[in-house]
């Protein structure tokens, strides 16, 4: 018995048209009948079989010559690359010809990526990569207007953060990287050293300006999400330039938008502090905001 496409399961079963748009063949009519046949639809399954095993969230095996899945997203990092690139180093760091050195310090390539990971990822790397203090960091605190501050802020920081090597390889490292593999504990790391100063400049501004947090909030839990926010966005931004998310000047940017709405909601002046958390403060404001007509059964639906 032969199955046909509407024997596939869904997605597969779908229309390919304008989704599948490369295949090969002269006629039109034949590039059609192949874009929606079952050829084609288990070729994607296929390649889908193999992003579900080298991107989906679970335990993953070593390849069979022994390396660790996320290696896939380093092959640039090869060798013979390194080699290379060791050849044409600039002073005071050395120069070294073929491979023997590095074989001498390092017994397998994995040894040596994982050791180059754990430093890129170190704290102390994050500053000599990001070296935007002036136009992040600087504004919070001198700028007249708190608004125009987070604005200009936000607008150098998401900047800073897209052309940073740091952070794309934290997307490939994240993505393909096993639970125990010691990755996650290298970007932690990582993580430390992007926002520790954050969190001061946080403490000194908001101290500085006449403000504090809402009681149910941490200082670390804020910087946590400010730091989310504005990662989403980069990656959007990365992924589609054209999108807006940065706008044309600092008061255009989506960024400072949303943190000056995170900002609003988590902080309140010290002359007159509400006592309440932002929960029960929304809470309440939900509740009035509600029309009159909408109830709600035993079961809250």
């Amino acid at each position: 018995m032969t199955l046909g496409k509407k024997d596939l399961p869904y997605p597969y079963n779908q229309d390919f048209s304008g989704i599948v748009t490369r295949v090969k063949g002269v006629r039109e009519a034949t590039r059609a009948a192949l874009v929606n046949s079952p050829k084609v639809a288990s070729y994607l399954k296929a390649g889908a079989n193999l992003i579900e095993q080298n991107l989906g969230a679970c335990e993953r095996a070593a390849e069979a010559d022994g390396r660790k899945q996320y290696w896939s997203g380093l092959r640039f990092l090869t060798e013979r690359a390194l080699s290379k690139e060791m050849e044409n180093l600039e002073p005071p760091f050395l120069r070294q010809k073929g491979d023997g050195p590095y074989r001498a310090t390092w017994a397998t390539h994995d040894d040596y990526l994982n050791d180059l990971l754990t430093f890129m990822f170190h704290a102390m790397s994050y500053d000599p990569q990001y070296d935007a203090e002036v136009e992040t960091r600087g504004w919070l605190d001198d700028e007249e207007s708190f608004v125009d501050a987070i604005d200009r802020a936000t607008y150098a920081e998401l900047q800073a953060i897209c052309r940073m090597p740091l952070f794309r390889l934290q997307l490939i490292m994240v993505a393909t990287a096993d639970r125990n593999d010691g990755i996650h504990d290298a970007i932690a790391n990582s993580y430390a050293g992007a926002l520790e100063p954050w969190k001061k400049i946080y403490e000194s501004t908001f101290a500085s300006r006449g403000f504090q947090l809402r009681p149910g909030v941490t200082l670390d839990q804020l910087a946590y999400m400010l730091a989310a926010v504005t990662e989403g966005f980069a990656l959007h931004h990365l992924g589609d330039p054209g999108a807006g998310i940065i706008g044309e000047s600092p008061d255009d940017n989506l960024v400072g938008m949303a943190v000056l709405g995170i900002l609003n909601s988590y902080l309140e002046p010290v002359s007159e502090p509400s006592g309440r958390a932002l929960r029960e403060h929304f809470r309440d404001v939900s509740n009035t905001a509600r029309p009159t007509a909408r109830t709600f059964d035993d079961s809250g639906e």
